[in-house]
């Protein structure tokens, strides 16, 4: 009698409940404007992994935080997703790279990473 078939199945149900128990990462939604990201102020906690979720209300945005390595465009009528773990605790300032002058005042945040 080959036991193969119940073995798999075993395993496959172990690898099922693990998945199902599995957390996914928090998402973090910023949605950019002319008028500045909402919301400005971000608190993440370090080594934690995030999905963050970018949009826009009204035109071609882009996000960046140079310390973190990260720019990314943002489209309207498109999400912008990418996962991100903080590797440091501090206050980290984003922005949007595409805009000069007092647009570019306006469109600035801050990313505040705990412990």
């Amino acid at each position: 009698m080959k036991r193969t078939g119940t073995r798999a199945l075993g395993v496959a149900a172990v690898l099922v409940a693990a998945v199902a128990g599995a957390r996914s990462a928090p998402q973090v939604e910023i949605q950019a404007s002319h008028e500045g990201f909402h919301p400005a102020t971000v608190t993440l906690r370090k080594g934690e992994a995030y999905q963050v979720v970018l949009s826009s209300a009204d035109g071609e945005h882009c996000f960046a935080v140079d310390a973190l390595r990260v720019e990314k465009r943002i489209r309207p009528g498109r999400k912008t997703m990418f996962d991100l773990t903080p590797d440091r605790a501090g206050r980290f300032p984003f922005y949007c790279c595409l805009e000069s002058g007092e647009a570019a005042v306006v469109e600035r945040g801050e990313l505040i990473v705990i412990e």
